[in-house]
């Protein structure tokens, strides 16, 4: 005889059929009518255009998907199938992997068995007998056994006992065990009809169901006893099943559906790139930024409803983590929750306070498991304050000075070239075809401590003959504080002030020591017919090593007593470098030129694109920070906690802020260098 089981067995009565579809008729109608709430909420985005006020997406006009298929489903595979994200975190991908595959393989089972019932397979000539239902059954068992176990481990995870505490609201925790009850009494379920029937075959294939029938009958649980109470128990599993079907829209449950489609609607861009604003729609709409519902992308909210509320983002936050009213994941949630709303969402829903303390590091959106834009969110909230004129006063002056004078400081133009002065560094006007153009950036020219570094980086240049030259006086701001700040208007000025300037110079390459200069020229100034080759000086710098145009025996080994730096390295990845533009390897490379038995190379715990952000980005370099502990020295602790007795940089703004933070720590005697000066002190050492 072959393997099979009877379908509805013992609960095959009119009654309770008649019953159990009745329950799924309103439990699929309460889920569909929570749906439409939401879809009515999607809706009332579609009205207005993406880049009205914004414009960090797409025209809303465009279909949905306009890439191609093989992209889309590329994309799919990597975050829903492989979930690429949450492996970061070992044992959220554990369990959330089981849970998610053993969900699959309970739902693929169950529709086998509602085919079967209606013999809809007889139509095809399939039956669910021999080996058939032997590995469907075996599959039930291994896959739900391992969504009961990754339940366990969630809920551990939830006490803080396994790392990172996801949100631990009460309905979170009741959905939890609402999914390990459903588990637990389908395995019952199946455990007491083994018992009733005396299948004893079933011992390798429905091998959970058949040790837990072996234990009830050792036990000593009749047949009778176990006919009934598999009645009741199948009742319970299948009342928590339309429970769990009802709910899906009104909980975080809801990511089950919208995450997919999000996912598959959302290309995955640089996230430091910002599209420019369309100054018709501001005309034509008088709104800039967001402020209402109506004015969010219909795409940005439905992709709030694809939160699932995990923390990824909260716990990689500085300003979080430094205890600043900001959490990414909340003002995804505040919004989803005000989704009927009518009235502005500044103030009461999201207070200004929130909105300033971002840093736009981008940290939120690398470990966002569901692709979701916080950052970029919170930079057309930004542009709304911009808008009203409520921008904190220290930011405003920076503002101000950017829109007078090119720069945040509000110093004069002809000023921008003392830093090479006895250097003879060549400016454009003398030099009108370059190699390479030096793009010194405000602080490299203004700062007297990053001025420091222009130097270094110029010395190197020398030393390897790069044909270069700088603007001087005819370089202005690339605009990054201002748009990050949510000034997209001084943004556009300086953009198309700079494009123009920069036309009128040939030139191969750029290059810069600032990373948000990096990130402006590179990825945001080709919307303006800016297109240019643009490097960051440490790329440059490993380039010339590589191509033995600096003396790298002669860096490997030279004494401290000639003016090397000793002690171990630590590099300070900076965030518009590491995680918005994938770099932070040629840094490196370029400390590799100079390592060796004096200055050994160390690594802090958040590296690379996991780096904790300075605390200088989005203009906040610019502004008061006065709430709980500053950003700067929360990284600070992290890079001297790694015993380093030199902290590297690669960018102008961490210079600032981590300088900063070793003069309140002057007794750790930790010094701060950027690359480039690392590579010169030893050019300068070995060079007579």
């Amino acid at each position: 005889m072959e393997h099979t089981r009877p379908i509805m067995w013992n609960v095959d009565d009119p009654v309770t059929k008649i019953a159990m579809y009745g329950l799924f008729v309103i439990a699929s109608a309460i889920c569909a009518w929570g749906i439409y709430g939401r879809f009515k909420v999607w809706r009332r985005g579609t009205a207005a255009r993406l880049g009205a006020g914004g414009g960090l997406s797409e025209d809303s006009q465009a279909p949905p998907i306009n890439e191609p298929l093989g992209q889309v489903l590329a994309r799919l595979a990597r975050h829903i199938l492989a979930q690429v994200r949450i492996a970061r975190v070992p044992w959220a991908y554990a369990s959330h992997m089981m849970i998610f595959y053993g969900f699959i393989v309970l739902f693929i089972g169950t529709v086998i068995v509602a085919l079967e019932h209606y013999g809809i397979f007889g139509l095809f000539g399939i039956t669910w007998t021999g080996r058939f239902y032997d590995v469907t059954s075996w599959l039930l068992d291994l896959f739900g056994a391992g969504f009961v176990i990754a339940l366990v481990i969630a809920m551990l995870r939830r006490t803080g006992a396994l790392g990172v505490k996801p949100s631990s609201k009460p309905i979170d925790a009741a959905i939890l065990w609402l999914f390990l009850i459903i588990g637990v009494t389908g395995f019952v379920v199946e455990a007491l009809r083994v018992l009733a029937l005396d299948d004893n075959w079933e011992k390798n294939v429905s091998f959970i169901g058949y040790a837990m029938a072996a234990a009830m009958r050792g036990a000593g649980t009749t047949v009778e006893t176990a006919t009934t109470l598999h009645f009741g128990f199948w009742w319970l599993h299948m009342v928590l099943v339309m429970v769990f079907i009802a709910i899906i829209p009104y909980t975080k449950l809801l990511h089950f559906l919208v995450a997919p489609a999000h996912i598959a609607i959302s290309k995955e861009t640089r996230s430091g790139r910002f599209q420019p604003v369309s100054l018709e729609e501001v005309e034509e709409t008088g709104r800039f930024g967001l402020a209402k519902i109506e004015e969010f992308p219909w795409r940005r909210l439905l992709s709030y409803d694809a939160c699932t509320q995990c923390r990824r983002c909260e716990s990689a936050c500085p300003a979080w983590n430094t205890h600043k009213p900001l959490s990414p994941m909340r003002v995804v949630l505040d919004i989803a929750e005000a989704g009927h709303s009518t009235e502005s969402l500044h103030g009461d829903v999201i207070s200004a306070e929130t909105l300033w303390s971002c840093t736009t590091c981008g940290a939120c959106v690398h470990h966002c498991p569901v692709l979701i834009d916080q950052m970029g969110t919170i930079v057309e909230m930004r542009r709304h304050l911009v808008g009203e004129g409520a921008v904190l006063g220290s930011a405003q002056g920076a503002l101000r000075s950017i829109a007078a004078t090119g720069n945040p400081w509000g110093l004069p133009a002809e000023d921008r070239a003392a830093w090479s002065e006895g250097l003879d560094v060549p400016t454009t006007e003398t030099q009108p075809s370059p190699d390479v153009l030096l793009w010194v950036g405000c602080a490299g020219s203004y700062d007297r401590r990053n001025q420091q570094v222009s130097r270094a980086l110029a010395k190197i240049l020398r030393a390897a003959g790069v044909d270069f030259a700088i603007m001087g006086k005819k370089e202005s701001c690339t605009g990054d504080p201002a748009r990050r700040l949510g000034d997209e208007f001084t943004f556009l000025e300086q953009a198309t002030k700079n494009v123009d300037h920069l036309s009128r110079v040939k030139f191969n390459r750029v290059v810069t020591s600032c990373a948000h200069c990096f990130n402006t020229l590179k990825n945001e100034y080709p919307d303006f017919g800016g297109e240019y080759h643009v490097l960051h000086h440490t790329e440059l710098i490993q380039e010339l090593v590589e191509q033995g145009k600096l003396p790298v025996d002669a860096l490997k080994d030279v004494p401290a007593a000639n003016g090397g730096t000793t002690g171990p390295v630590v590099l300070h990845d900076p965030c518009y470098l590491s995680r918005h533009n994938d770099g932070g390897e040629a840094a490196r490379g370029a400390l590799a030129s100079v390592s060796g038995p004096q200055l050994p190379i160390l690594e802090a715990a958040q590296c690379g694109k996991n780096t904790f952000c300075c605390g200088a980005g989005g203009g906040r370099m610019f502004m008061e920070e006065d709430i709980d502990k500053r950003v700067n020295i929360a990284r600070w602790e992290q890079l001297k906690s790694t015993g380093a007795k030199t902290v590297a940089t690669a960018c102008p703004f961490c210079m600032t802020m981590l300088d900063d933070a070793s003069k309140q720590d002057e007794e750790a005697g930790i010094a701060v260098r950027d690359v480039a000066e690392l590579v010169a002190e030893r050019l300068t050492a070995s060079t007579p």
